[in-house]
């Protein structure tokens, strides 16, 4: 029977209006020209049709297209096609002369077909691109051997593009190593953050934010059709990011039905019964499942593009697609009974506890309510569970049992509170105590010999949040004087240090550092030394003592007490290994070098904290910084070097410390004239911090604002926002953030004269006398420098800031150039700069 051909198979297919346009792709593809054959290998759904569909369009030269399904899977029907779709683009009837080398007889060489067809191609002038879709089809050993050799002597003037699901069997190292192939894979194929935006845009979708758009790349992993059913599901459901995974109606349609309902069974009950695992290594799978194979099932499951991935070349580790996993999780209730389901569970829940790895262990039986034994686990390795800093984790699952009215154990309640403390939620926290103590007025619990130790925790911690909410201090010495009296109990806590800091580059962000609401500095001292007389003195926590002292003694310019607390504090930091202690000291003990204009030691003190920390959080805060001390010295070229010498922290995200990032960024903008941009984020970073009441960064953002609205010459609103730094900062006598800022002198000299000429009550929240403090205080930093110098120094001062050099300045005020030099030794140390570049800024400012 005669062969029907479709013209559809040899058509390029449509490209949709809202294709994104991949810039990123279209050079890879551009690379490969240089190459015989591109390879573009991915699961369904990552776009691999659509890209190349439009880099076509991007060609002016030929193309040719086959797109093939599984009835091509035979040597003369797939090399027919092939041919006729070249003799289709290249309009030259290469079909007709090749045809009777199918039919002259049934046993004719392959082979002479092929080269038949490599000496029509060679032969034609222009250049062709053949691209094969869907080769995954493609089984038939006999036409991956000719395509071997039809690539291998591909004339120069032919390039091909074969798209796969599946891994191609052939012989790619060789070709690698000979540099004839392009490979474009999941990770090149997947979607970016700003594509997806884009992908969104055409399709006229705005109610997507940053936040949401992040949220959608977390979710499907740049993969495409994922991307696209996210769009649609919320579109129509209403459905939020958070809640769209694999469990969602067109997602699992789509995965199930195109991929899972296609393999066999044995291997969906391997699928669904491994999907509950986060990680895949073989054995685990085979103790799951019953099978000592596992490994070659997961080879071949990546072989085949079935939405697995290998984690590493040299160990076998893998795991499935995030949502992929999720489709298979809640095909397990198809697959099996509910007891079935729950042993599955069990079973994988005690492999991964008895691997140590409990955190995974816990996670897996929490998901099927299986509270016993996740109880016994989170009491078994409580203490792991803090040391390891799982603090978040363990609150999430607290959390949970709580409402689900499980009965913890008393232990448990207690470090819940401590772990709510060290995550800042202060007021939960507090709940949590008032719940203990009315228990313990019903039962007494506190009194029972197995509940010392955690009694004598709480009641600790009970002194620590007074503390940090700022209560008075005389119920916390009470607390601790009643503590010393009945003694210390031991615990199996007692060498666990515990986590007051986790990413906060300042102290005074915490709840130990009360988020900036210091005490007057001599209660404090006073305070501390009792406090540091006590058995407390071994914990950790008195580490903490002195950095909160350090800054406020900073803060209100008494410098070398200050060094001595950092001194202090560093010693403990060191001792317990607690970097959350040890780099917002060596941040404080840098600032003070660089209000000393001891600008190297500064940065020295700086580099030897980033040498002794890897965390990407704490290095970006140091660096943050250098590029301070940078700025203070007018180098803004390494100051943006520093700046970004680590990842940019997405701006509209603000987290992990990052606030402090970018208010040195915002006097980087303010240094290059960038007012407006800088104005929006410090917006931005004071309406976050006034969320969280914070007032040292409050203070320090409004500072800022009123800056950027002088530079943009909107004097009201800068009166406005210097203020209301005043008005939070006058409470607590805050001197350093004001008068560490040079450029907001001459602006709070303006801000007393305004508010003597304007007699309204709504300046009275300010005392005038705390302004004029604050000015007496500050460092000579402005126009009252001329003062300073003498008719000649001013002279030569001028001249030095016209751009004079040394000679030109000696000729024109009838001086030697060795006299000139002692002038400007004397000018430097007047105006307090370190160089001739600073005095010519500084004199620029003043219009000399």
């Amino acid at each position: 029977m005669e062969t029907i051909w479709l013209n559809s198979k040899t058509k390029v297919p449509t490209i949709t209006k809202t294709a994104v346009n991949r810039k990123r792709l279209y050079q890879l593809l551009e690379e490969g020209n240089s190459t015989k054959l591109t390879i573009v290998q991915a699961p369904a759904g990552y776009g691999k049709t659509t890209i190349l569909s439009q880099w076509i369009n991007q060609l002016d030269e030929n193309t040719s297209w086959l797109s093939l399904d599984a009835i091509d899977n035979d040597p003369i029907r797939f090399w027919k096609y092939l041919i006729q779709s070249v003799s289709d683009t290249l309009n030259n009837h290469l079909d007709t002369r090749l045809s009777p080398l199918f039919t002259s007889h049934p046993h004719s060489p392959f082979e002479l077909i092929i080269d038949s067809l490599l000496n029509e191609l060679d032969s034609i002038k222009e250049n062709l691109h053949i691209f094969i879709d869907d080769y995954h089809f493609i089984e038939h050993p006999f036409i991956h051997e000719l395509m071997i050799r039809f690539i291998e002597y591909l004339p120069s003037n032919t390039r091909v593009y074969i798209i796969s699901r599946t891994k191609i069997p052939l012989p790619i190292s060789r070709w690698r190593v000979k540099s004839w192939i392009t490979e474009i894979g999941i990770e090149q194929l997947s979607f970016t953050y700003s594509e997806i935006g884009d992908l969104y845009k055409k399709q006229n979708l705005d109610f997507y934010d940053d936040i949401g758009l992040q949220g959608v790349l977390d979710k499907t992993e740049g993969w495409a059709a994922g991307i696209q059913l996210a769009c649609l599901s919320i579109e129509t459901d209403t459905v939020h990011i958070d809640r769209f995974d694999g469990t969602h109606p067109y997602v699992a349609e789509f995965l199930i039905k195109e991929i899972l309902d296609t393999l066999p069974l044995t291997t969906q009950h391997f699928l669904v019964q491994t999907s509950i695992l986060n990680m895949l290594e073989p054995e685990d799978c085979n103790s799951l499942t019953n099978r000592s194979d596992s490994y070659d099932v997961l080879v071949e499951l990546v072989e085949k593009g079935i939405f697995t991935i290998q984690l590493s070349s040299k160990n076998p580790v893998f795991r499935y697609h995030h949502l992929f996993a999720g489709a298979l999780q809640a095909e397990l209730k198809n697959f099996y009974t509910e007891e079935e389901v729950m042993a599955i569970y069990k079973r994988a829940g005690n492999l991964l506890s008895k691997k140590g790895d409990y955190i995974a262990a816990i996670e897996l039986v929490l998901q099927q309510q299986l509270f016993v034994l996740a109880d016994s686990w989170i009491t078994t390795y409580l203490v792991d569970i803090f040391t390891t800093g799982q603090i978040a984790t363990f609150v999430r699952w607290v959390d949970l049992l709580r409402m689900k009215n499980y009965p913890l154990p008393l232990e448990t309640i207690v470090m819940y509170t401590i772990a709510l403390t060290s995550l800042s939620n202060l007021q939960k926290a507090n709940q949590i105590i008032i719940e203990l103590d009315q228990r313990h007025t019903v039962d007494q619990w506190m009194d029972h010999p197995d509940n010392q130790g955690v009694a004598s925790i709480l009641i600790t911690l009970k002194a620590y949040i007074i503390t940090a909410i700022g209560d008075e201090k005389a119920q916390t010495v009470e607390i601790i004087l009643t503590q010393l009296e009945k003694g210390r109990v031991s615990s199996r806590w007692d060498h666990i240090p515990m986590q007051y800091n986790q990413f906060e580059p300042k102290l005074f962000r915490t709840l130990i550092g009360s988020k900036g609401k210091f005490t007057p500095v001599d209660q404090s001292i006073a305070f501390a030394q009792f406090f540091r007389q006590t058995e407390f003195k071994e914990q950790n926590m008195m580490g903490f003592s002195y950095g909160v002292l350090a800054e406020t003694m900073y803060e209100v310019n008494l410098f070398e007490d200050a060094l001595n607390e950092i001194e202090g504090g560093l010693q403990y930091a060191y001792r317990f290994q607690d970097t959350g202690l040890s780099t917002p000291l060596y941040l404080l003990k840098s600032r003070i070098f660089i209000t000393k204009k001891q600008f190297a030691t500064a940065q020295a003190v700086l580099d030897h904290a980033i040498e002794d920390v890897t965390e990407w959080y704490w290095i970006r805060s140091l660096q943050a910084l250098k590029a301070y001390c940078y700025l203070m010295e007018s180098d803004i070229k390494n100051a943006e070097i520093e700046l970004f010498k680590t990842k940019r922290p997405d701006i509209l995200k603000i987290e992990l410390g990052q606030e402090f990032w970018l208010l040195v960024y915002v006097r980087f903008l303010l240094a290059t004239n960038r007012f407006k941009e800088a104005l929006k984020i410090v917006i931005r970073v004071k309406e976050k911090s006034s969320n969280e009441d914070q007032i040292s960064t409050m203070i320090e953002a409004s500072i800022l604002e009123s800056l950027c609205y002088m530079k943009v010459n909107q004097k009201e609103p800068a009166y406005a926002a210097l203020h209301k730094a005043l008005e939070i900062g006058s409470p607590y006598g805050y001197k350093r953030s004001f008068i560490d800022e040079s450029d907001i002198i001459p602006l709070l000299k303006k801000y007393v004269t305004f508010r003597k000429k304007d007699s309204s009550k709504h300046w009275e929240s300010v005392p005038l006398s705390y302004v004029e403090d604050l000015l007496r205080t500050s460092p000579i930093t402005d126009e009252s420098r001329k003062d300073i110098l003498t008719p000649r120094e001013m002279d030569v001062l001028q001249l030095l800031a016209s751009g004079a050099s040394n000679r030109e300045i000696a000729s024109q005020l009838f001086l030697s150039e060795g006299t000139i030099r002692v002038y400007l030794t004397t000018i430097y140390s007047k105006l307090e700069v370190q160089s001739r570049t600073q005095a010519i800024l500084l004199a620029k400012e003043w219009d000399l």
